[in-house]
């Protein structure tokens, strides 16, 4: 299936980042390369959960287990002393003791106040000796979302009188939400969700005729904290229904400077009212951008708009992973009360563009996920070319359309969508006269960012309903 498909890319590429570096930065979880401690080949890791956390900050755990490398089993009798940064800020410092190895830390957000850490059970453990290891931590420590340093040292384990010295370093990031409302003439009151991983946001802004969404965040331009990066990552959630965001390609900018376009992705399968786009820098990208620009101060600013260009065609798996399918459409720019015409072309997902032999198919294009607009049973020529279809789209509809493949040689798994917008003719007039003056907007010089954190991709993929398709 295409959700085994991403999901077995989604773990190879975090496995590689969990892996690749003892300071990790900003990752959901990071298990750290082993160490010998005595005779123990040793690896720490460390998680929080629940992944995302939202501006009302409920609450937030952390995880950590000391493991024997070499069979996978927390060590028993750990005890480990966790000290957390901010910034250069020191957040919480705290000696934890667990009886199995495994550490679980609740977080209980407050704006004041001293910490204190109770260890649930505590007393009644304390009668027998013994160490739950599981902690509640109550005060000013993850208040706010971004990006937090740990340097964890273990003082024992194995038992509690075998004492070790070995540190740690780690870092997690903890995501926090920010929302945007937007105001557009089009379209209506919409909100959009930016997600940093790195630091608080501010100066959020949108420029309804540019198409422009700028934020900007703090960042330490230092050349000792790039060379601790491994990834920078931002997410925008796009609502589906600001058409003219609903696009093939982004432009992004970083500091005034272009970011290449395989740094930004797509994700239109996570969820089912937004489109989620990632923009994820690597340490060189971020070591390109530290050397394009003249004293940089200690801020990052993104911008990000609808490409001018289209980038066709659109290419994606069908959710069985059986076959990928090719789309492009002429024009570029679908026009309410005209004609568009799609050419696709279903591919052998194992080979390098080659046209399978003609095969059965439903296509369909739907008002949102919904109402149908066109529906056509066929079967494909199997030419390199592709196949064409015309679809006239009536002259009282604009907004969000999707364009769906289903029953490709009569299975029901094979199936993908791919999303798009119909425009009123006026407005790709106005889009078209609003793109001959757009730049990129001029940021102070107090305000030059890039991005943060890390990379995750949730699959969760709409089902369509055939059958009431075919009733429409």
């Amino acid at each position: 299936m295409k959700a085994i498909y991403f999901l077995v890319i989604f773990i190879f590429a975090i496995s590689f980042f969990l892996v690749s570096k003892a300071h990790g930065d900003g990752l959901a979880s990071e298990i750290l390369p082993p160490s010998l401690i005595g005779k123990i080949n040793v690896t720490l890791s460390i998680g929080s959960t629940p992944f995302l956390i939202d501006n009302n900050h409920a609450g937030t755990q952390l995880n950590l287990v000391l493991m024997d490398a070499s069979t996978q089993q927390p060590i028993p009798d750990a005890t480990l002393a966790v000290s957390a940064f901010k910034g250069q800020d020191a957040v919480f410092g705290h000696i934890f003791k667990s009886d199995s190895g495994n550490f679980v830390l609740s977080f209980y957000p407050q704006q004041s106040g001293n910490t204190t850490f109770d260890e649930q059970g505590g007393v009644i453990s304390g009668l027998f000796g013994q160490d739950s290891g599981n902690y509640d931590v109550k005060g000013p420590v993850f208040n706010s979302g971004g990006l937090y340093r740990f340097k964890i040292e273990v003082i024992t384990m194995g038992a509690y009188d075998n004492q070790v010295s070995k540190s740690y370093n780690a870092g997690i990031s903890i995501p926090e939400y920010d929302n945007l409302t937007i105001n557009d003439p089009t379209y209506g009151t919409q909100r959009m969700q930016i997600i940093a991983y790195y630091d608080q946001l501010h100066n959020i802004t949108y420029d309804p005729v540019k198409k422009f969404v700028n934020f900007t965040m703090p960042f330490d331009w230092s050349v000792q904290n790039i060379s601790q990066l491994t990834v920078v990552h931002q997410e925008i959630r796009i609502p589906r229904t600001l058409g003219d965001f609903v696009v093939t390609k982004y432009d992004a900018y970083a500091n005034n400077i272009k970011i290449p376009d395989k740094l930004i992705s797509i994700d239109d399968y996570s969820m089912d009212a937004y489109r989620i786009v990632h923009i994820i820098l690597y340490k060189p990208d971020v070591e390109n951008l530290f050397s394009e620009q003249k004293d940089p101060s200690q801020e990052m600013t993104f911008a990000m708009k609808p490409s001018n260009e289209d980038n066709f065609p659109i290419v994606q798996f069908t959710r069985n992973a059986q076959y990928k399918i090719a789309l492009s459409w002429d024009p570029p720019k679908i026009a309410s009360g005209s004609t568009t015409q799609f050419n696709f072309k279903i591919l052998d997902p194992y080979t390098m563009n080659k046209t399978v032999s003609p095969i059965s198919y439903d296509f369909s294009v739907l008002e949102g996920k919904n109402g149908v607009i066109y529906h056509q049973v066929g079967r494909t020529s199997g030419s390199d070319s592709g196949d064409n279809i015309n679809v006239a789209f009536p002259s009282n509809y604009t907004g969000a359309i999707t364009v769906a493949f289903e029953n490709l040689n009569g299975s029901s798994f094979s199936a993908t969508e791919f999303p798009s917008t119909v425009n009123s003719p006026s407005m790709i007039i106005n889009q078209t006269a609003a793109i001959n003056q757009t730049t990129v907007p001029e940021f102070p010089l107090a305000a030059i960012v890039t991005l943060a954190a890390v990379f995750g991709l949730s699959i969760s993929l709409s089902k369509m309903n055939l059958f009431r398709l075919k009733q429409a």
